[in-house]
């Protein structure tokens, strides 16, 4: 296979409080520097590496993504490569027709048209004017906004820009195109639409590198991935197991700022406070990870400063990207719950768990007897959990759980079903009676 990138030990270097770097600028900040100097100068920290050593190739016709948490050289790394800014040091070399979607609206002009900004936009990204022509309806159709294709840009939505601007660094046929999280402000619809049209490019050979912190789209979308962590790469290997990597590192930073963190409730205040939330099997024992078809059981434990009488109990299982999987609520399920003076556990059993492959964690929260008012303003948060499912990969279309189903099947052949027919035929009418 032909290699379109090609990233040699690069690194990126940022002089922190520099904003712009004519001669005149850089003397005014030297002599701001002798006079006054800041706090990360005179700890000797005023430089950022935004890159440190980093190296990886992509192939043509293959998918890679960027995994990190903010700051961790991703958008750094495209914009080196789009030759928006260039490295301190290393070797970038680019081999293809390059289309790049960094950041909104970038090479839109806000007082011309869509349409006049579609030929901008198409100029700037290497195409001849004919070339524009012959794939206008294309890019107007896929962006959805042929009603708004004449009104100044400037009145478009976020979402109304991104539509114009990924169809038309898409609809080129670029041999790399770079995406930086744009289809994360686009509406569900577009954000498949989208999905199924990089899917295409891919198909059709062309390389893509990708960035969102999305992680069930970036498996969707990537065969491999680089994890990057302030500036440094950790790993490079397969979504999947770069996907694990990252998010095990992620739960054990969190778990390290939880332990020995302060309770946020205070018990004499609020009169009840949680002290743990748990995913555990029926055993009490907590897995490595759950399976979807095993049952789990969700404990919730708290104090009681006082008779509570009666309360309610709302408990959310979220995933790793934000999205609350489902809700389970007492007063919902019609399920009394008493809470007097002591220490106690809710428990509730989920048979079975049914949560497709990702990872997790659970909120739970008491209420007054209305189901209106918290009685815990902090509520309680389990430690994140790892499910298997079924499903083969985070794509989105995977959904979110795995329902208990039964399946079916009834046939009749053909020559069943004539007969069928032929008893219950009314019968016909004799001429003439």
């Amino acid at each position: 296979m032909n290699r379109v990138i090609s990233f040699e030990n690069v690194s990126k270097k940022y002089r922190l409080g520099v904003a712009r770097t004519s001669l005149p600028a850089l003397i005014s900040h030297g002599a701001k520097r002798l006079l006054r100097p800041s706090a990360a100068e005179r700890q000797g920290n005023e430089t950022l590496w935004a890159l440190k050593d980093v190296s990886f190739d992509l192939e043509q016709g293959q998918s890679m993504a960027l995994v990190g948490s903010n700051g961790a050289g991703k958008t750094t790394t495209l914009k080196l490569l789009a030759n928006i800014t260039k490295p301190t040091s290393g070797r970038i070399e680019t081999n293809g027709k390059l289309s790049a979607l960094i950041e909104l609206g970038a090479g839109f002009h806000p007082d011309l048209t869509g349409r006049e900004n579609i030929y901008l936009n198409g100029t700037i990204l290497g195409l001849k004017r004919h070339e524009i022509f012959k794939r206008f309806d294309e890019i107007v159709d896929f962006s959805e906004l042929e009603r708004f294709i004449d009104t100044p840009v400037k009145r478009y939505s976020s979402g109304m820009i991104v539509r114009l601007g990924f169809a038309v660094a898409s609809c080129i046929e670029p041999e790399i195109l770079l995406v930086d999280e744009v289809l994360a402000v686009g509406d569900a619809s577009f954000r498949q639409k989208s999905l199924k049209r990089i899917q295409s490019l891919i198909h059709q050979g062309t390389s893509i590198l990708f960035v969102s912190h999305n992680l069930y789209m970036v498996q969707a979308v990537c065969q491999k991935a680089l994890y990057l962590k302030k500036g440094q790469v950790q790993m490079w290997d397969d979504t999947k197991h770069v996907i694990e990597a990252y998010e095990n590192d992620l739960h054990a930073e969190r778990a390290s700022k939880f332990q020995g963190a302060p309770i946020h409730q205070k018990g004499s205040e609020t009169g009840l406070e949680i002290t743990g939330v748990d995913l555990v099997t029926l055993d009490g024992e907590k897995p490595e990870r759950f399976f979807s078809n095993q049952t789990a059981q969700v404990r919730v434990h708290y104090n009681a400063y006082q008779d509570m009488g009666s309360v309610n109990m709302s408990i959310f299982v979220i995933r790793s990207d934000g999205l609350t999987c489902f809700m389970l609520r007492t007063k919902l399920d019609d399920y009394h719950l008493d809470v007097e003076r002591g220490t106690g556990i809710v428990s509730v059993d989920l048979e079975p768990l049914q949560l497709i492959t990702g990872t997790y964690f659970i909120e739970a929260w008491f209420l007054n007897e209305e189901d209106s008012i918290g009685l815990t303003p902090m509520g309680g948060r389990s430690d994140w959990f790892t499910v298997k499912g079924n499903a083969r990969s985070y794509e989105e279309s995977s959904g979110i759980y795995e329902p208990v189903a039964r399946w079916s099947h009834q046939h009749n052949d053909l020559t069943a079903a004539s007969e069928s027919r032929a008893k219950t035929a009314p019968p016909s009418a004799t001429p003439g009676k």
